[in-house]
């Protein structure tokens, strides 16, 4: 196995794979969970886990949502080039397609198995998924006991879209795309400030769709002009404040318009990271507050306290402002906390 297949997004889909076994398997919940939020935390970490564990594999410890199981079998794959026997026991009597159909949205890890039990598939993987789309279409899955007609639509549906759309852009591409974008959108609101959001505004290595917000009042305007980008192929969706475009190689950029009042809500909620925001929402929990992207609810009074700002938002829950790069879902709640003390005391 060669090293230059260790990045991130390679030991994420290994960790979701194995989550997937132990759910065929019907292991225990919790060992389940551990997996898929390790995978989850690993493809939006900032640092090539490879490269890490190269300098020192010690530094592999301070990566949130990965216990001393999951580290035992990364640092494994990094020096015996091979994967563990237990990672190879997990995947026994499992057909390695089982793992490419649970990767299209509304297929299970049990219906995958009994896709591949019920019909004739190809060793690859692409292949596979194209014999999928083939059955779907020649109405072979509606008379499996389980599916019918409308979970066979749907499979056709999402299968044809993963194919057009699995891959992920490099930082790179994607914030040279946004920048188009923008300057595109400056061209007729040269006084608007537009902010991409999610993986690209954390600065991640890759970035799977191209999100972009905007606070204005000029909705209709704005996203009449983002829909005429002369090098579109597909308007996905439009709406009064949000809309969705294809480009070339099936790369889609969305945009979200929202009022100033509560914008620093928007931009904090759709940067992310996922481990970050669900970090935040617990800490916020135990000060009686539930989050949005429209502001901090009081769990009390019921009573929504909006904000302009992702500094104001982050200072109302004391905090000190948390860059975007620095949300990865470790300690930086409870730096941002120490820091808040500090300045106001």
């Amino acid at each position: 196995m060669p090293e230059n297949n260790f990045d991130n997004l390679y030991i994420a889909q290994l960790l979701n794979d194995i989550a997937t076994a132990y759910i065929i398997k019907k292991k225990n919940i919790f060992r389940i969970k551990a997996y898929q939020d390790a995978s989850e935390s690993i493809i939006n970490y900032p640092q090539s886990l490879h490269l890490l564990w190269k300098k020192d594999k010690k530094l592999l410890d301070d990566i949130p949502g990965i216990g001393p199981a999951i580290l035992e079998k990364i640092d494994y794959l990094f020096s015996q080039k091979k994967l563990h026997p237990r990672i190879l026991q997990a995947f026994k009597n499992i057909r390695p397609v089982v793992f490419a159909f649970t990767k299209i949205s509304g297929i299970g890890p049990k219906n995958a198995q009994k896709l591949c039990r019920k019909l004739k598939f190809p060793q690859n993987p692409q292949s596979a998924l194209k014999k999928l789309i083939y059955y779907a279409q020649n109405h072979k899955i509606e008379k499996i006991p389980g599916f019918g007609k409308k979970s066979q639509n749907l499979i056709l549906k999402n299968t044809q879209n993963y194919l057009d759309k699995h891959h992920r852009l490099s930082y790179q591409a994607a914030q040279k795309i946004a920048r188009q974008f923008i300057k595109h959108l400056k061209n007729k609101f040269p006084q608007t400030k537009f902010y991409p959001l999610g993986s690209l505004r954390r600065r991640s290595p890759t970035v799977g769709d191209i999100d972009i917000a905007t606070k204005s009042s000029q909705n209709q305007a704005i996203i009449k002009h983002f829909l005429a980008f002369p090098q579109k192929t597909q308007v996905i969706y439009h709406g009064t404040k949000k809309a969705s475009l294809l480009l070339p190689n099936n790369v889609q950029v969305d945009l979200m318009i929202q009022s100033t009042q509560t914008f620093g809500s928007l931009l904090q909620h759709f940067t992310g990271s996922k481990q970050h925001n669900i970090l935040l929402r617990k800490y916020a929990q135990k000060l009686g507050y539930s989050l949005s992207e429209y502001g901090i609810k009081n769990l009390k009074t019921g009573q929504t306290s909006h904000f302009s700002t992702e500094k104001s938002f982050y200072h109302f829950l004391h905090l000190c402002f948390i860059k975007p790069q620095d949300r990865l879902g470790e300690n930086e709640i409870k730096i941002a906390q120490k820091c808040y003390t500090k300045n106001n005391h």
